[in-house]
Formats: structure tokens, C-alpha cells, sequence
């Protein structure tokens, strides 16, 4: 018989603490639950919880599916190592307080003993049981829903309580693009609205932007990774600390109108296995703003990359050797890289697009002069009388005095310049 928390709650079987949590789920007393000690040995970890996601996934890759199971179970003990190594340091501190506070903040369970909220809380707990061998107590709501036929409601709670009074886990940001991605694309629990009203984010932008960098990541796996499903080796962006060089290519394809677009983009993430394996003057991030800056922002130059990566089939070399030896952690991209000839290509791609970076910042920087002074008569040439009908009196003759000073300026330069 399937574990139900509510039918023990009911036979009188958890102490309540006396304590009340209020939700924005409705029940016969207005969204206020009571507090109950439950014992630990009937909770499991939410194998759905985003902040953990790519972890687990990277556990089942390496040891096979497990199944969701409470008490002291493998499952279980296997959460709470993940847990624990995603922010050992917050969870030593959560540890200590519940030592000599008890536990502050209650959790959230479902009926069936998932934790919906309070991994870290129940890590603790479970971690200070193991050392003294004293039963403890979770203390929790316990909800009338079931991940069968409420997921999107309990995806919904999940982002809400994120904002509670106990010090928030934020995602990592792996971890937050992934679950944006997952929950509005793979598993279309919500739209980018619906999300972005759970997670009480100002603009949908912000999940639209991550939407964006979760495909790139996809894209990135389908080279170094191909062969089964790219969502499943995610855990694999974590593990190269993708976020920060997947962001500046992301900006950098953001506005780009090009026919080689998608080109432009495969020669990107090649050129970011790079920068992860052969080329350390910059961390790659920097080295992604670099490539952005010089060359995927101007038409030509992405072109001459385009060239560059087509070359003597070299884009081709570079898929064809990972087609052959899949990476399934950081350390094989590092394996892989070493094989001479996809060595020696990289070198190549790496040698010209750095020659490329290089001629376009010796070009800036010659050129600086005359690309100021055009921005600058691109910026005057917004104005018009109507920026300046709400200004008071005062305001009206510092921009007066602005415009002679200007007027001075150009006039000393064009002196200089012999005009």
C-alpha cells in the first residue's frame, strides 16, 4: 500500500509543532497549513527538483536509473550526496544551526513523503541522525497533491518558495537554464508567461534569454558529445562551467543577420572547445567576448571565420573526431583534444582566428578617433526641439551653454585638422 502522510496525520500519528506556514495553494483554512514532526524515515528527495538536475543526470549516466524510495534508502543516500556537494558550505551552515536551533524554517512534503521544499534542511537532518544515531523529525506541510497529476501546480510552488524566509539556494546557472528549458520546452508544464509569473521575474526576457543559451548548450554536446539524447548529458555544461562563454556567444548571436548564422555559430563552439583545452592566455569567457567583439559583430570578419573553420574541411575533422570518441565528463575533452590530429586542427583554427582578433583590434584601435566622432554625430542627430520643451529655465541654459561648448570644440578641432 502506497505511503499516505495524510491518513497518518489524520489517525493522530505526527505532533504538531504548533507552528502555521501559509501557501498560495487554497485549503479549507485559507492557504494556512499546520507544521508537523514527521519522522525521516518516511520522506524521499524530489528527484524533479531543478536545482539538483543536471547532477542526477550525470549520476544516472554514470550508474543507470534509480528508483525514488524512502527512508534509508540508496536513493536517498545518493540525494544527499548530491546535495551536499552542490554548496557544502551552505549546508554545513544549515547543519550547525539546526544543532543549536532546531529546525527554523518548515519544508514542504506531499502526501507520499516527496520533499517538495527543504532538501538542504532534510540533508542536515538526516546528516545529524547518521552521527548520533538519534531518531529526528522533519517538520512540514504535508499537501494533497501527487507529481502524477499535479506536476505543474507543484512546478509553480517550487519557483515561489524559492523567495521564502530561510536563505535562499539559488540555482546554479547551468541549473536555472536547464529548468527553464526543460519545464517550458521539454515538458511544456508552462509557458514563458506562466513561468516567469511563478518565479516573479520582472521581464520574460530573462527566461527567453535562457530558453536561447539551453539551445546553444544542446548544440555544443551534439559536437564534443554526439550520439543519444543531448538533454541527458547537460550535466556536462556544469561540469565545464559553460555559463559564462555561453553567454557572450549568445549576445554576440543575438542580433546577427547573416545567411552563415548557423555556421558562424557551430565555429563559435568549436572555437569555445578551444579555449577549454588548447588556448589559455583568457579565461574563456573573455576569450568568447573576444571572438564577439572582433569578429561575430562584423559582417566580414564572421565571414572570415566562416572561411577560416571551412578550410581544408577542418570543421569537418573536428566533428568526425568526436563522432568517433563521444566525451561523457570534462576530462575526456581534454583526452580527446590530445589525439594528434584533432590537435594539430585546433591549433590551426585557434592560430587564425587569434591572427583575425588581432588585425581587427589593431584596425579599432587605429580607427578609434574617427569611429568616436561618428557615434557622436549618429548621437546628436536624435535630438530634436522636442527633447528640450520640458526642461525649466535653468536646465534650458545649461544646454545652451552645452552647445557653445561643442560648437568650440569642433571648432578648435576642425582648426587642428586644417578643414
Amino acid at each position: 500500500m502506497e505511503l499516505n502522510l495524510l491518513q497518518k496525520i489524520a489517525a493522530s500519528q505526527f505532533e504538531k509543532t504548533g507552528a502555521v506556514k501559509k501557501l498560495p495553494i487554497s485549503n479549507k483554512n485559507n492557504g494556512n497549513y499546520d507544521v508537523y514532526k514527521i519522522p525521516l524515515d518516511l520522506l524521499y528527495y524530489n528527484d524533479l527538483n531543478g536545482r539538483i538536475a543536471t547532477s542526477f543526470k550525470q549520476y544516472i549516466a554514470d550508474n543507470g536509473k534509480i528508483t525514488p524510495e524512502p527512508g534509508d534508502s540508496q536513493y536517498n543516500q545518493v540525494f544527499q550526496d548530491l546535495v551536499y556537494k552542490s554548496d557544502e558550505q551552505a549546508l554545513q551552515e544549515t547543519l550547525a544551526s539546526i544543532k543549536n536551533k532546531t529546525q527554523q524554517e518548515p519544508g514542504i512534503v506531499l502526501k507520499d513523503g516527496r520533499i517538495i521544499d527543504g532538501n538542504r534542511r532534510f540533508t542536515a537532518l538526516r546528516m545529524y541522525q547518521q552521527e548520533d544515531n538519534i531518531p529526528k523529525f522533519f517538520e512540514a506541510v504535508v499537501l494533497d497533491l501527487s507529481v502524477q497529476t499535479d506536476e505543474k501546480k507543484i512546478k509553480e510552488l517550487e519557483l515561489e518558495i524559492q523567495l521564502g524566509t530561510e536563505a535562499r539556494v539559488e540555482y546554479s546557472p547551468i541549473e536555472r537554464i536547464f529548468d527553464r528549458y526543460n519545464t517550458i520546452e521539454l515538458k511544456k508544464q508552462m509557458t514563458v508567461e506562466e513561468y516567469r509569473n511563478a518565479a516573479q521575474l520582472s521581464k520574460k526576457t530573462e527566461v527567453e534569454r535562457d530558453l536561447n543559451r539551453a539551445k546553444l548548450i544542446i548544440e555544443f554536446i551534439k559536437i564534443v558529445s554526439p550520439g543519444g539524447n543531448p538533454i541527458d548529458k547537460f550535466y556536462l555544461a556544469n561540469e565545464l562551467k559553460l555559463d559564462g562563454p555561453i553567454e557572450e556567444i549568445d549576445k554576440a548571436l543575438s542580433d546577427l543577420k547573416s545567411k552563415n548564422k548557423k555556421l558562424i555559430e557551430k565555429a563559435a563552439l568549436v572555437n569555445l572547445v578551444i579555449s577549454k583545452t588548447i588556448n589559455f592566455e583568457k579565461a574563456p569567457n573573455l576569450q568568447m567576448r573576444d571572438l564577439k567583439k572582433n569578429i561575430i559583430t562584423d559582417s566580414s570578419n564572421s565571414d572570415r571565420l566562416v572561411n577560416i573553420y571551412l578550410d581544408d574541411d577542418r570543421l569537418d575533422d573536428v566533428m568526425d573526431a568526436f563522432e568517433a570518441s563521444p566525451i561523457k565528463s570534462a576530462n575526456d575533452l581534454k583526452v580527446v583534444v590530445e589525439q594528434p590530429s584533432l590537435r594539430k586542427t585546433l591549433e590551426k583554427l585557434n592560430k587564425s582566428t587569434t591572427s583575425l582578433i588581432n588585425r581587427n583590434k589593431s584596425t579599432t584601435k587605429r580607427t578609434a578617433g574617427l569611429n568616436s566622432l561618428q557615434k557622436f554625430r549618429d548621437s546628436l542627430l536624435q535630438f530634436t526641439e522636442d527633447d528640450f520643451k520640458t526642461l525649466n529655465q535653468d536646465e534650458y541654459d545649461d544646454a545652451i551653454d552645452c552647445l557653445q561648448d561643442i560648437q568650440k570644440i569642433l571648432f578648435d578641432l576642425k582648426k587642428e585638422l586644417k578643414v
